[in-house]
């Protein structure tokens, strides 16, 4: 199956990804661009205890280094 032919978990929009993409036992769920960024920004956050604004940073940097 691919991310385009579903619909985002959070709010509908068309999917562009699965995500976390860890592990086969780890659940993932499709995402538009927009939510994947905010669920990659909250993981962040929580993780490594930044602030918001770095955590926003280090997802534009990780987007542009994909491109």
């Amino acid at each position: 199956m691919k991310a385009s032919e579903c619909k985002c978990c959070e709010c509908g929009k068309p999917a562009v990804c699965f995500w976390p993409c860890i592990d086969p036992d780890i659940p993932s769920h499709p995402y538009c661009r927009e939510c994947v960024d905010k669920a990659k920004i909250k993981v962040l956050v929580e993780t490594f205890a930044i602030s918001e604004k770095q955590a926003e940073l280090f997802v534009e940097k990780w987007k542009e280094d994909e491109q």
